[in-house]
């Protein structure tokens, strides 16, 4: 054929695709506003990649309205998975306003929002723009208790009502939801408990004792045969960075087969770097936390202010790695006491240096622990059921579910 009728062809084809590309796409929408960064490729971000996927398959649009910052292999994966993805300014997403317009235009079916406050004014915002459907998933830990909603003051009668745009509360543990109840005044029916998920795949245990020495060598720095105690998360006071600082040369002096690492930001994150050593490992923010934890032999978590969830510890536990937490808001569903790690009280900074070397020096209690804490995430914290059941929520609450092989159809 000609070249010029082969151009010919050519555009003609890319017309018909311009035209098909241009019709509207009725598949419904979810919108996922998050009071929070997407700063790392963590369970959480896990967990928005699969949700996007999953909508995909079941005919529905889904798109993510969050903080500025945005690890680029997060964006690329939600947006191969053809989520839309807005990084915003913290005056937008906290912006009444600016709310309202990305609902007026976008017009989703349901508004799915994540962190923030269980009294959010959006969902009445959303409702009175014709949302028919306003989820919220409360991922938050708490620095004090609160005493409980009332309608006898002007603050407890305003979250009540609030409360009342809102059509499901998912909070990521009992502890959470119970918190939702009392602050909010939400009766029971309306508050369910959706465990945070792990990739069971991602994070995993790794057998081979000789490839966890060669980890510890080339991605952790130490000796291949030292035992790896873990901290993963934020360098702040209140998760209790001061007080594994506190205890740090004790553990290292009492166990010289010891090393820690130390995994995250923070305002403390100065003061690890500058005691850093040939034991002592400051690795910083991470994307690849579950490919370093198998070197673990345990993690430690000891937060003071009352934890939603700790999400890193069920990663940890996926890893077959046991942990020893605070006991401490949702933790206690997290960590089985004496079975998958060990809890002690908040602040206690001896019961945190002697668990950490009893653990240190009994290696089948530690493996039996690990792998106990492995059956745990695999029974209880799969991202896979986490999404299941996220979508069977949307589907309860009437979201119109169209065949994803004709997503402009109606």
């Amino acid at each position: 054929m000609p070249t010029q009728a082969l151009t010919g062809v050519t555009q003609s084809a890319s017309a018909v695709e311009t035209a098909a590309d241009s019709r509207p796409d009725r598949r419904p929408l979810v919108l996922h506003w998050v009071f929070g960064h997407l700063r790392k490729r963590g369970s959480y971000e896990d967990y928005l990649v699969a949700a996007s996927e999953a909508c995909a398959k079941t005919g529905l649009r889904f798109q993510v309205v969050a903080r500025l910052l945005i690890d680029p292999e997060v964006r690329a994966a939600l947006e191969a998975r053809g989520a839309g993805v807005d990084c915003v300014p913290d005056e937008k997403l906290n912006s009444a306003g600016f709310f309202a317009q990305t609902v007026r235009r976008m017009r989703p079916a349901l508004v799915h929002c994540h962190f923030g406050s269980p009294s959010t004014p959006l969902a009445l915002i959303a409702k009175s723009l014709g949302v028919r459907r306003f989820v919220f998933t409360d991922h938050g830990s708490r620095t004090v208790l609160d005493a409980g909603a009332t309608a006898l003051s002007l603050r407890g009668l305003r979250r009540m009502l609030l409360s009342k745009f809102v059509d499901l509360y998912l909070p990521v543990s009992d502890f959470v939801g119970a918190q939702v109840r009392r602050e909010v005044g939400a009766s029971s029916g309306k508050v369910t408990r959706l465990f945070n998920g792990v990739d069971l795949e991602r994070f995993k245990p790794l057998a081979d004792p000789a490839e966890r020495a060669r980890l510890k060598v080339e991605r952790l720095g130490v000796a291949p045969d030292q035992r790896c105690v873990f901290y993963v998360g934020q360098f702040t006071e209140a998760k209790g960075v001061d007080d594994l600082l506190a205890v740090q040369d004790e553990i290292l002096r009492r166990n010289d087969n010891a090393a820690l690492i130390w995994i995250g930001d923070g305002p403390l994150a100065p003061e690890v770097e500058r005691r850093a050593s040939a034991r002592v490992r400051y690795l910083g923010l991470r994307n690849d936390v579950d490919a370093l934890l198998p070197a673990a032999d345990m993690i430690i978590a000891p937060s003071r202010w009352h934890e939603a969830f700790c999400l890193t510890v069920a990663e940890a536990a996926a890893a077959g790695v046991p942990a020893i937490a605070t006991r401490v808001g949702g933790v206690p569903e997290v960590v089985v006491d004496g079975e998958t790690g060990v809890l002690i009280e908040p602040g206690d900074r001896a019961a945190l240096a002697e668990s950490c070397l009893a653990l240190l020096a009994d290696e089948p209690w530690r493996a039996g622990m690990g792998k106990a804490a492995r059956r745990r995430a695999e029974a209880s914290f799969s991202l896979a059921a986490m999404v299941e059941d996220t979508l069977r929520h949307y589907r309860a609450l009437g979201l119109p579910v169209l065949p994803a092989k004709t997503p402009a159809s109606h």
